[in-house]
């Protein structure tokens, strides 16, 4: 799941230190944000996982977060990723929430 992609992205500790491999941070946060929206109805306490890892990167980062949500990168993959999570039959949408951390 692309989640687990992101949250090793995330894990790195200074910005200055991600690999050109990484995401860019826009497409991090445009990822979880996705997944939080989608799971907050089906799977909360997953959701809530994700909005708190989101939360402590964004503090320890420093990340403008409206400065982000604005940017091409973030709207594409959060798009992307909500029609693909809603897109699935519920069973497979709840799974994909239960384990996208």
């Amino acid at each position: 799941m692309f989640a687990r992609h992101w949250l090793a992205a995330l894990a790195v500790a200074p910005a200055a230190s991600v690999l050109a491999a990484d995401p860019p941070i826009e497409q991090v946060v445009g990822g979880i944000e996705a997944v939080v929206f989608v799971c907050t109805p089906i799977e909360p306490k997953s959701a809530k996982t994700g909005a708190e890892l989101l939360q402590k990167t964004s503090t320890e980062r420093k990340l403008d977060l409206a400065a982000v949500r604005k940017s091409e990168g973030y709207k594409a993959i959060y798009n992307s990723e909500v029609n693909r999570l809603l897109a699935l039959p519920a069973r497979e949408r709840s799974a994909a929430c239960r384990n996208a951390w």
